[in-house]
């Protein structure tokens, strides 16, 4: 990892677009940075906990846990790919993390992207800006708003 202050964390899904993320890191942070890479996988509420019948949900839990393990596996694949080849064109060091945040919603998300800032001390996070509609918003919330008012360092929102 680069000397003390200078690395910059980037939180990305599994999306094309969050590589608008890193081509901002690399134009406006070409040299002297580490990136470090960040994705929350989530574990949306299983649906073994909504069902009454113990076989039932026996067999959801572990129907469950298979897909999470292909979206790990995924993941996994879309970083070491896509993701770490693309930011190492910069010529930083590179790592990637893959938090696990249960359950599933922006504020869940956002608080991981949050505990994991305050953890490494970067010199910034840099994310993507979602669009969404007002509605989807409201109910839904917004990863990107809850790290811009949590988050104890400076936030890049880079736009869709």
């Amino acid at each position: 990892m680069a000397s003390e202050g200078k690395t910059l964390v980037i939180a990305i899904d599994n999306s094309k677009e969050c590589l608008k993320a890193i081509d901002f890191a690399k134009e406006h942070f070409p040299t002297g940075y580490a990136y470090h890479l960040l994705h929350v996988q989530t574990h949306p509420i299983a649906a073994s906990a909504l069902l009454a019948n113990a076989d039932t949900a026996a067999i959801a839990y572990y129907g469950q846990e298979a897909w999470d393990q292909e979206r790990m596996e995924a993941t996994q694949n879309f970083l070491h790919k896509v993701f770490i080849p693309k930011a190492s064109e910069a010529g930083a060091t590179v790592t990637a993390t893959i938090l696990h945040s249960e359950p599933d919603g922006s504020s869940a998300i956002g608080a991981a992207i949050c505990n994991f800032v305050e953890k490494h001390k970067p010199v910034a996070l840099v994310l993507m800006k979602q669009n969404k509609s007002a509605v989807a918003r409201f109910f839904v919330g917004s990863v990107t708003k809850y790290c811009a008012t949590k988050c104890h360092v400076p936030v890049i929102i880079v736009p869709t």
